[in-house]
């Protein structure tokens, strides 16, 4: 596995197109390539959704199964 080494990332920044429906409820999801840093793998998530159709609650449920699931490998 190839270290990106210090200052550098998988991606820098995320931007999704607003498709201007009042009522979208598609949550986005995107990752970074992933790498290892400090012995460790890291990969760069992002999560966009509206507040008012899902709660911070659930994304932090995703982020804590995500987080379990790739500590399997």
């Amino acid at each position: 596995m190839k270290n990106l080494g210090e200052g550098h990332a998988s991606y820098m920044h995320i931007s999704h197109t607003n498709s201007g429906k009042k009522d979208n409820a598609t949550p986005l999801f995107d990752w970074g390539k992933y790498y290892e840093k400090d012995g460790r793998i890291v990969m760069p998530v992002s999560v966009q959704e509206h507040h008012s159709f899902v709660d911070g609650i659930h994304i932090g449920q995703f982020a804590d199964m995500l987080r379990k699931y790739m500590e399997l490998f």
